[in-house]
């Protein structure tokens, strides 16, 4: 798990800070959703494209005025549809032994003994949801395929651990070696 300070600032309602302002100033609104209670924060952009611009996932440590620091992670960014620039960025605080649903990409690892022989590699399942406590949080999850061979699938069933709990139907196939037209058959 990859770990960030951001170093943000609390948004003052009596004197009602306007989000274009913000962003115009290189700033991104953002809010923490805690258990207690939310805290609406604003970043600066070039701070959070570390976390924003990538495919892992990152818990944050968010220090908000001097006033907070906050174990959390990145729940949701939401784009401009027309320019795709950021324009708020949602966290989520963590709390020990609570559970967080998390979506974890899939990185394949290995060479298919299929794919030697010609057939082709195909995965369905990019991203997998999890339901984890925050000591077990994964910013990737890999997928051994060496021993996929044609016709061989790996489920959802075959990547069981005990340390987080798989929202996904447990037959649901992630990845399989389909045969191909060009593919060596078994004795020639």
């Amino acid at each position: 798990m990859n770990c960030v300070n951001l170093q943000g600032k609390k948004k003052h309602f009596l004197k009602k800070i306007n989000n274009r302002e913000l962003r115009n100033s290189g700033y991104i609104p953002c809010i923490v959703y805690g258990i207690n209670k939310n805290i609406k924060f604003y970043i600066l952009l070039s701070i959070l494209k570390k976390v924003i611009y990538t495919f892992k996932v990152y818990k944050v440590i968010l220090e908000i005025k001097n006033e907070y620091k906050i174990e959390a992670l990145l729940k949701e960014i939401q784009f401009n549809p027309i320019n795709d620039d950021v324009i708020h960025v949602d966290f989520y605080e963590l709390k020990k032994n609570k559970y967080i649903i998390i979506s974890v990409p899939i990185i394949s690892v290995g060479h298919s003994l299929g794919v030697s022989k010609g057939g082709e590699y195909q995965i369905f399942i990019k991203k997998i949801n999890l339901k984890v406590i925050p000591e077990f949080i994964l910013d990737h999850m890999y997928l051994d395929i060496s021993n996929l061979d044609i016709g061989d699938n790996l489920s959802i069933k075959n990547i069981y651990n005990p340390k987080y709990i798989i929202l996904h139907n447990c037959n649901d196939v992630i990845a399989s070696v389909k045969s191909s037209k060009t593919s060596i058959k078994e004795g020639d």
